[in-house]
């Protein structure tokens, strides 16, 4: 978790750090994580590194989505995939640009309201019947 965290403040280019929670619902089954950083905001982020200022929030986010895009060196880790084949929910506010992903849909809005940072919900089910690791998986196999 260490390099996450380094690697967000960096990345997010804030001053006071990330703040993250969770908490773990063992009915439902669910551990939900939330991460927040107050830097820049990755919309901010792409438009920099793709030298695009008037890119709108959400097509700036669906390019940092895309497998093999990144305004980082190194890899990027995959949590989408990892949400996708594990049946969770990822949701991204950042400037006024939403992103909801899960096993059935992939979402790119701008909305109304605006945050200069980035809020990531992460929902993850705990459940062994469908926990998936990538390693266990090849890469060209389907998600379910």
């Amino acid at each position: 978790m260490q390099n996450v965290i380094v690697g967000t403040v960096w990345h997010g280019q804030t001053e006071i750090g990330v703040f993250s929670c969770g908490q773990h619902y063992p009915k439902k089954k669910e551990l939900k994580l939330t991460v927040i950083d107050f830097g820049v905001g990755i919309p901010q982020n792409v438009r920099l590194f793709r030298k695009l200022s008037d890119l709108p929030a959400d097509e700036a986010l669906k390019w940092a989505f895309e497998a093999g895009t990144t305004t980082r060196r190194g890899d990027v880790a995959g949590l989408k995939r990892f949400v996708k084949m594990n049946r969770g929910k990822l949701e991204f506010f950042s400037h006024n640009g939403y992103v909801l992903i899960n096993k059935d849909e992939e979402t790119y809005q701008n909305r109304p309201t605006f945050f200069g940072g980035t809020l990531v919900n992460i929902t993850l089910q705990c459940d062994e019947a469908i926990y998936v690791l990538a390693s266990d998986t090849d890469g060209d196999a389907p998600l379910f």
